[in-house]
């Protein structure tokens, strides 16, 4: 296998899933920031499993907050975005987390 293949999952549990909405409002957030798509694509499957995997977390807000925290500083490590993309990047990304949570 090289590095450019995919492992394709084989059971839906191997695939955590957040609701269509979440992934579409997540995509129009993204789509403001400076970034290529292939860096981006990473990043945003990472959080989304990260979401997808808090429906089992007894403090929700505390475990979106770690997924918010972990994609925010993957942006700035692997991407370097300056600190106001990032602050107005976790506004957008705590709304919709709110929006999760009232959802649920």
């Amino acid at each position: 296998m090289t590095g450019t293949d995919k492992v394709v999952p084989t059971t839906t549990e191997d695939t955590p899933s957040v609701p269509g909405w979440v992934e579409t409002t997540l995509d129009d957030i993204l789509a403001s920031l400076p970034v290529t798509a292939e860096k981006l694509s990473p990043l945003r499957a990472s959080y989304l499993d990260c979401l997808a995997s808090c429906g089992r977390a007894t403090d929700l807000d505390s475990a979106h907050d770690a997924c918010r925290q972990g994609l925010l500083r993957a942006l700035k490590d692997s991407v370097g975005l300056e600190s106001t993309t990032l602050r107005t990047l976790e506004q957008k990304l705590e709304k919709l987390e709110l929006d999760i949570s009232s959802a649920i």
